[in-house]
């Protein structure tokens, strides 16, 4: 390497880091500025309990839309089916008396069925992802409205599930401590596996992936199997969190932060792409910041305006960090 070359790379340097790692930095930022304004109650070890408690099925649910986004597509029904099959988990033990495993077991297969249909008629009917999954939300929050007539099921579920939400090893909430072996699953299918790679290679460029001889269809399709079954472990740890299954959770709104952790996290770690570790530090960035303006007694508004605005920013970001390794800038789609 020329001695200009290690000059040019030598700037650039600072740029990469700070793409890298700018957001983690910015919620350390978010942490100091919040504990000085609240120091009896955000700087407290029960509030950040609280807080990794709270945002851990979001994050599970955050994974599920990762996987079809790294192959290029979106799933709008990924909050929905974590409704479906917390109801269904629920149900099979209040109404049909199922221990928890078996009731788990229902709820990954309503989430695999779910996920396998979004994953068919988007890859083999060519129904545009984002319409196509936004129609099976549509109708799954209205299947679940039908059953449970908008009650939640608390009744007869399993006391080692509803304490869940409260449990701790060794001072670390045990839900959190489920979330983290989660991420490690589906960091290591996206990064360390065959599908892994070739999921990503579908998502850089279609048309390239079926040159090279890949099965794109499936691969697609596999991808929203995989976020159906995320769905349905988000789905259980929702009725650990509550202590029920609430049909409310399969509304658009409990979905947002997760919206805004996935795109804000191809900023940063690995910026450009769909990863684990960035949209696990951006749901912390935004459930820390969201929490530290409750505490300063925000109106509750600035919630919403604060997700909805990661979210275009996220995007716009992803966008220009494109642009600036491609020399390109893509009309929006």
């Amino acid at each position: 390497m020329s001695a200009e070359a290690g000059a040019r790379r030598f700037k650039a340097d600072p740029l990469d880091l700070l793409e890298r790692f700018g957001l983690l930095i910015l919620l350390g930022i978010v942490i100091v500025v919040f504990s000085l304004l609240r120091p009896d109650t955000f700087a407290t070890a029960a509030n950040f309990r609280s807080i990794v408690t709270t945002l851990s099925v979001g994050a599970v649910a955050s994974l599920a839309l990762m996987m079809p986004l790294i192959a290029g597509r979106f799933d709008v029904s990924v909050g929905a089916t974590l409704g479906v099959c917390a109801i269904a988990a629920a149900a099979a033990m209040s109404k049909s008396g199922l221990p928890l495993v078996p009731a788990i077991l229902v709820a990954l297969i309503f989430g695999a069925v779910i996920g396998l249909f979004n994953g068919v008629i988007v890859a083999y009917l060519g129904v545009s992802s984002i319409i196509g999954t936004l129609g099976t939300s549509t109708v799954l929050v209205g299947l679940i409205s039908a059953y449970s007539k908008g009650t939640p099921i608390s009744e007869g579920l399993s006391r080692t599930l509803t304490d869940i939400g409260i449990e701790t090893v060794a001072g670390i909430p045990a839900l959190f401590i489920i979330t983290l072996l989660v991420a490690a699953v589906v960091w290591y299918v996206a990064t360390q596996t065959p599908y892994g790679r070739r999921l990503e290679a579908v998502g850089v460029n279609m048309r390239a992936a079926k040159l090279t001889g890949l099965p794109t269809r499936p691969i697609v399709v596999l991808s929203f199997v995989a976020a159906g079954l995320l769905a349905a472990v988000a789905g259980v740890m929702q009725i650990g969190a509550q202590g029920a299954a609430d049909p409310q959770v399969a509304g658009i709104t409990f979905i947002l932060p997760a919206i805004a952790a996935v795109f804000l996290g191809a900023t940063t770690w690995k910026p450009g792409r769909f990863n684990v570790p960035g949209t696990l530090i951006a749901l912390f960035f935004v459930g820390t910041t969201v929490s530290g303006l409750a505490l300063v007694g925000a109106a509750p508004w600035v919630t919403d305006v604060f997700n909805g605005s990661a979210i275009i920013v996220a995007i716009a970001l992803s966008a220009q960090f494109r642009r600036r390794r491609t020399g390109e800038l893509e009309i929006g789609s």
